[in-house]
């Protein structure tokens, strides 16, 4: 397995002992099936934020099993494991890592160390845990499909009606016919369609992280969103985001209302992109809003629940930092950024506890009731 070279040779700080490699590995496993598990692909550099490594292998039975105490865990070309499965750093950079249980060796991770967070705003009501509760709207669609206009009708007409327009947070994936002449198009809207399992269901418009969707019709639309609003938010949501050369990075923090365990995520957003909309009968269809070009915190193609924060008591705060980068063709001052907040369910799936939109350059606050 060849590894990626590091340009530079970058501290460690470590919190916790990882296993001899003399010792009898307690597990046979099929070769090849050991994986490096990370908990956050991003990590302040300032000493204390910490990525913490699981290693897991399978067994010829198909078992998983965690064999972090009996691995090794070494940063590429370092000629000394770490002597912990959980890792700091004062140097902002990409790191890669990988894994040696026995004669095997995993596949690399990469995390990134990150030095220009920027500052959160303040907590206006410290002692207040009544959050507005604001729902995810997600338009499945696509420059080339001729019935998505219909679609667009009733949005903007859900957009204007003050009763509604408060109760959600709306996000274009254009995924249709896979994004051939739509310059709306993105992997990470390719990805979401997927896991709503939208195929050939276009328009479609699913509500939160769950199957729940509706057709176009804006009185099934509202009837939705009356059935998932809520009076009070399990969760709010505070952010800042700011452009760090081709990327933007995003601090995000949560605040429990309900004793839970929670994930974060950060979506990029696009407005005002050009592209001639299949069936359009009104000229503001060709102008595009809220297409999604990113997902911080996709824990697999399938899924948009968010990095860990882990359980949180009511009152307590967490928070991560995520990175999004911006590719060529897309325009940084059109773009802002969905912050969204996913809390476990009895059955351990997340599903979206509350959502707030950051401007790039510009903050987002606790919004209370």
């Amino acid at each position: 397995m060849i590894k990626r070279f590091l340009s530079f040779i970058l501290p460690l700080a470590a919190l916790c002992c990882c296993g001899n490699p003399s010792e009898e590995r307690p597990v046979e496993i099929i070769p090849g099936e050991i994986a490096l598990l990370a908990d956050t692909d991003q990590i302040r550099s300032d000493g204390a934020d910490a990525v913490t490594f699981t290693v897991e292998v399978t067994d010829a039975k198909g078992a998983k099993h965690d064999v972090t105490e009996h691995a090794e865990i070494y940063i590429t070309y370092e000629r000394t494991p770490l002597a912990s499965n959980v890792f700091t750093t004062e140097a902002e950079g990409e790191y890669v890592f990988y894994a040696v249980y026995g004669l095997e060796v995993s596949e690399d991770v990469v995390v990134t160390a990150i030095n220009d967070v920027p500052e959160l705003p303040a907590d206006p009501q410290e002692g207040s845990l009544s959050f507005r509760h604001r729902m995810l709207l997600v338009q499945h669609t696509g420059a080339t499909c001729s019935n998505c206009p219909r679609m667009m009708e009733s949005l903007k007409k859900l957009s204007e009606d003050e009763a509604y327009n408060g109760l959600y947070h709306h996000v274009a994936s254009h995924s249709y016919n896979g994004g051939e002449a739509d310059p709306a198009y993105s992997e990470a809207a390719r990805d979401l369609s997927m896991a709503y399992n939208i195929s050939g269901l276009y328009p479609m418009l699913t509500f939160n992280l769950t199957s729940v969707s509706a057709g176009t019709d804006l009185a099934e639309i509202k009837a939705q969103i009356d059935l998932l609003k809520k009076d009070v938010a399990a969760a709010g949501v505070a952010a800042a985001a700011e452009i760090s050369g081709n990327d933007v990075i995003v601090n995000v923090e949560v605040k429990a209302a309900e004793k839970n365990n929670y994930r974060v995520a950060a979506w990029l957003l696009e407005d005002d992109i050009y592209a001639l909309q299949s069936g359009m009968y009104e000229s503001w269809h060709n102008t595009h809003h809220n297409a999604l070009r990113y997902a911080a915190g996709q824990v697999s193609k399938l899924s948009f629940a968010g990095e860990k924060l882990g359980e949180l008591a009511k009152g307590d705060k967490a928070g991560k930092v995520l990175v999004l980068p911006l590719e060529e063709g897309w325009v940084a001052e059109n773009c802002k950024v969905l912050v969204m907040v996913t809390a476990a369910d009895e059955n351990g799936n997340y599903d979206v506890a509350n959502c707030a939109l950051c401007q790039i350059g510009g903050t987002v606050t606790y919004d209370y009731k």
